[in-house]
């Protein structure tokens, strides 16, 4: 219910629209002043809802815009700032894929679809689970390609900072296939790092 209220401005609108012409259709039709104040109490309700919709930024919303600038930084080889975003008591696998990172020159990176952001309170901390798909294109030691992949990633918020934990890379029909309990979260269940 929170998700709705707070992330998805277009469906509390159309549900208040079409609530409040039910009742103003209502109130034509039979003349009784409870419709047109329900009528009215409904508008008010769902400019009220889209306007806190707007102002209120979820955790999730604030997660996606941190994945698109991070992917924005890859594609624009502002590799530095992406390292900047890495937990400093984060996984072996990230330290292996920051490494990578840096021999990498990306031409393109887009994230093509991203699945869930699942946000978790453990032990007064928040952790973001994510699962997405991205599409890389570049090139290292002069050999171009290009490489469709299921990222896995695991953020766990740092004061007002998210910062990269743990990362898993797949083949990026994984989503699609079950998912193993050897993956990254399967790990935050068991409070492996």
């Amino acid at each position: 219910m929170q998700t709705l209220l707070v992330e998805q401005p277009w469906i509390i609108g159309a549900m208040g629209s079409v609530l409040s012409l039910v009742t103003f259709f209502g109130w034509i039709q039979s003349g009784n002043s409870i419709a047109f104040k329900t009528a009215c109490g409904l508008v008010a309700t769902t400019i009220l809802l889209v306007v806190l919709n707007i102002w209120v930024v979820s955790d999730r919303e604030i997660v996606h815009q941190w994945l698109m600038e991070t992917a924005d930084e890859i594609q624009n080889n502002q590799i530095e700032k992406v390292l900047n975003r890495i937990h400093p008591e984060s996984s072996d696998r990230v330290e292996n894929s920051a490494a990578q990172l840096k021999v990498i020159t990306f031409s393109a990176l887009r994230i093509t679809r991203i699945h869930s952001i699942e946000i978790q309170t453990k032990r007064q901390q928040k952790i973001a689970l994510v699962r997405m798909n991205v599409f890389a294109e570049g090139s290292i030691r002069g050999f171009e390609g290009k490489h469709p992949r299921w990222i896995g990633l695991t953020l766990e918020q740092v004061g007002k900072e998210w910062l990269v934990t743990d990362i898993e890379e797949r083949e990026p029909q994984h989503e699609f296939m079950n998912a193993s309990e050897d993956s990254v979260f399967s790990n935050l269940r068991t409070g492996q790092r």
